[in-house]
């Protein structure tokens, strides 16, 4: 394998985990402010620590993940996102996982898993995250 193809990044510490993660939490805040869905990410460049992008929740189709996938992919090279992590509040759906792949952002953590969601979202929970549709 051509290891040159993937730059080496330096691996996340709990303490910058739980920096990043205290930020994606704080622009999650302000969408839920906002009416938006409680769904935010941050990306981190190489260093683990600088913030270069937020985004939150902005619909059922843009979610926050694949936006800030764009949205890196548009200002930064691809060389250069490899060595980047995303950083989600929430465990990213299949589209937002495969974009991340194809934008090039070499690192993901999220906060909580769709497991975790489905809890909160499931059948008989009255306070829903997302709309019901009902025939």
């Amino acid at each position: 394998m051509a290891t040159n193809l993937f730059p080496q990044r330096k691996p996340l510490t709990p303490s910058q985990i739980s920096s990043a993660m205290e930020a994606a939490l704080a622009v999650q805040r302000r969408a839920v402010t906002f009416g938006k869905g409680p769904f935010a990410a941050v990306l981190l460049g190489p260093d683990n620590e600088t913030v270069l992008l937020t985004h939150q929740s902005v619909d059922q189709v843009n979610h926050v993940e694949t936006s800030l996938a764009r949205l890196a992919y548009a200002h930064f090279p691809k060389e250069f996102l490899w060595t980047c992590t995303l950083v989600s509040t929430w465990e990213p759906c299949a589209m937002c996982t495969s974009t991340l792949y194809w934008a090039h952002i070499g690192g993901l953590v999220y906060g909580a898993s769709n497991e975790e969601l489905y809890k909160l979202t499931s059948e008989g929970n009255r306070e829903k995250l997302y709309y019901e549709l009902e025939l």
